[in-house]
């Protein structure tokens, strides 16, 4: 995407949080070559420690962690922290589970503390937009 090209990822650092080893490898990748400082974390635990050490300017996490709701509250406490941390929720929570989360009403704004809500099966073109979104417009 050449719009996304234009923006300097190298001064970001991000947090890839999931308990896929498979994704969390190939999201670090892709967010490595677009030029992201990438940490990950496997847990709520260890994302809310890294997070206490380091600034993230970009969050990805899963929703379901240790417990159904793992991400939800990793959300909230990294918007409680840092406001300007930009967060994408990228879950199969929906192909799991039936339940869908959109970010549509301001009810869901308030209680689901991200910027954007993934499907997991993504394209990284996908992704790649939101990115775009999110840092462009500096949501």
């Amino acid at each position: 995407m050449e719009q996304l090209a234009a923006i300097d990822f190298s001064t970001k650092k991000a947090l890839l949080v999931d308990n896929d080893p498979d994704f969390l490898s190939a999201m670090k990748s892709h967010l490595r070559k677009l030029g992201f400082r990438t940490e990950t974390a496997t847990s709520l635990a260890e994302a809310l420690d890294l997070a206490k050490k380091t600034h993230f300017d970009l969050v990805v996490t899963e929703i379901l962690l240790e417990h159904q709701d793992s991400g939800f509250l990793l959300c909230y406490e990294i918007k409680k922290q840092s406001p300007d941390t930009r967060i994408i929720i990228v879950s199969g929570i929906s192909f799991r589970t039936g339940i869908h989360f959109d970010l549509s009403s301001a009810d869901a704004k308030a209680w689901i503390k991200a910027d954007s809500i993934l499907d997991k099966e993504i394209r990284f073109e996908q992704f790649d937009h939101e990115l775009l979104r999110l840092f462009r417009l500096g949501v």
